[in-house]
C-alpha cells in the first residue's frame, strides 16, 4: 500500500534518521534531542511570520528554518546568524537520502535478496487507499490572499486537505414521500455540510499542502450524520392542513420530522477538501478552496471583531 505521509511526519522521520529523539511537535516547531544536543526545526509558510522569528530566537541548540514555498527574503536579515536554512532543494536531498538508505541499502544486511529481491516471482501489488478522493481547488492563490487580507489582514497561508466522510442518504417522510441528498461530515471538527455542488476530483495537488488525518472515527461519524439529517431545520417545520367545518376553520399541523429508522444512510468514500488556513494580525479564518466560501466566522485573537 502506498501511503503519503504528512510533511510533519516526514520531518519526524528525518529527525529519527539523523539520530534524534522527538521531544516536541506543534505550532510549526519540532524539537529533537540526541548526543549531539538539541535540534530545533521551525517550519515557515509562504512568508516568515513574526512567530517564526520568535521561535528561532527563543530556541536553544541547533536552529533550522524549514520552508517549501517562496521565502520572504526581506526578513532574512532578522534571522540570528547561526540559523541554518533548509529550502526545497535541501529537503529533497535529505529526504531522498533517508528514503534510499531506509528502503534500499538496509536490505544489504538481509543478503543479496534484500537488494535484488527473491529469485522466484512474487505476486506484489501496490494498492492505493480505497474509497478516497480529493476535491479540486478552484480558487486562485491571488484570490485567497485578497480575501485573507480583507478578513484578517492575512500574512500566513497554509493549504490543508481536510478529511470528510461523504454519505448518501434517503429519508422517508411520514406521508410516504422520499427525499435524497448528500452529506459531507468533517472528520476533524464534526461540522456537517449538505453541499450540492458537483465537485471535480484530482489525483494530486501540486501546491505544497498538509494532508490531515481524521480525528473522528467512521463509526462515530455515521452516528453524527444520522443525527444531522434528523435535526435539519427543514424537517422541523410543520405542515398545515385547513378545512371548513360549519362556521369554524379547522387547522391541523403535522410534524415533518422523520424517525431515525426512516433514514437510510450509505457511506460513499473519504473525501479530502482543500482548505486554506489563513493567519492574520486580526485573527484566523478558514477558506474552502473548492467552494470559495469562508468556513464559519473568522476567529479573532484577543480583541473584538473590527467594524466593517
Amino acid at each position: 500500500m502506498i501511503v503519503v505521509k504528512s510533511f510533519y511526519k516526514l520531518l519526524e522521520d528525518l529527525l529519527e534518521f539523523d539520530g534524534y529523539r522527538l521531544l516536541f511537535e506543534g505550532e510549526g516547531k519540532l524539537v529533537g534531542e540526541s548526543e549531539k544536543g538539541i535540534r530545533n526545526l521551525i517550519v515557515a509558510g509562504v512568508n516568515i511570520a513574526d512567530r517564526d522569528l520568535e521561535n528561532l530566537k527563543e530556541s536553544e541548540g541547533e536552529r533550522i528554518l524549514v520552508f517549501f514555498e517562496d521565502l520572504d527574503m526581506g526578513k532574512l536579515h532578522k534571522l540570528p546568524d547561526d540559523v541554518k536554512i533548509w529550502g526545497r532543494e535541501e529537503l529533497i536531498r535529505r529526504f531522498g537520502e533517508m528514503i534510499l538508505e531506509k528502503s534500499i541499502f538496509e536490505g544489504a544486511t538481509e543478503g543479496i535478496e534484500g537488494l535484488t529481491g527473491p529469485k522466484k516471482p512474487v505476486d506484489l501489488t501496490l494498492e492505493r487507499r480505497k474509497n478516497e478522493s480529493t476535491l479540486k481547488p478552484l480558487m486562485a492563490f491571488d484570490d485567497v490572499t485578497e480575501l485573507g487580507e480583507k478578513l484578517v489582514k492575512g500574512f500566513r497561508y497554509r493549504l490543508e486537505l481536510v478529511p470528510h466522510y461523504l454519505y448518501s442518504y434517503r429519508v422517508t417522510m411520514q406521508d410516504g414521500k422520499e427525499e435524497t441528498g448528500k452529506l459531507y461530515l468533517n472528520a476533524i471538527s464534526g461540522a456537517k455540510n449538505f453541499w450540492q455542488t458537483p465537485f471535480q476530483r484530482v489525483a494530486d495537488i501540486k501546491r505544497s499542502h498538509f494532508k490531515l488525518e481524521p480525528k473522528i472515527s467512521q463509526e462515530d461519524g455515521t452516528g453524527r450524520a444520522v443525527k444531522a439529517i434528523h435535526d435539519r431545520d427543514r424537517y422541523k417545520q410543520r405542515d398545515e392542513e385547513r378545512w371548513e367545518d360549519g362556521h369554524a376553520t379547522i387547522v391541523e399541523r403535522g410534524k415533518k420530522v422523520p424517525s431515525k429508522e426512516n433514514i437510510d444512510l450509505q457511506f460513499n468514500e473519504m473525501v479530502y477538501v482543500p482548505m486554506w488556513a489563513v493567519e492574520g494580525t486580526e485573527g484566523i479564518v478558514i477558506i474552502n478552496a473548492s467552494t470559495g466560501k469562508v468556513e464559519g466566522e473568522p476567529r479573532f485573537i484577543g480583541q473584538e471583531k473590527p467594524e466593517s
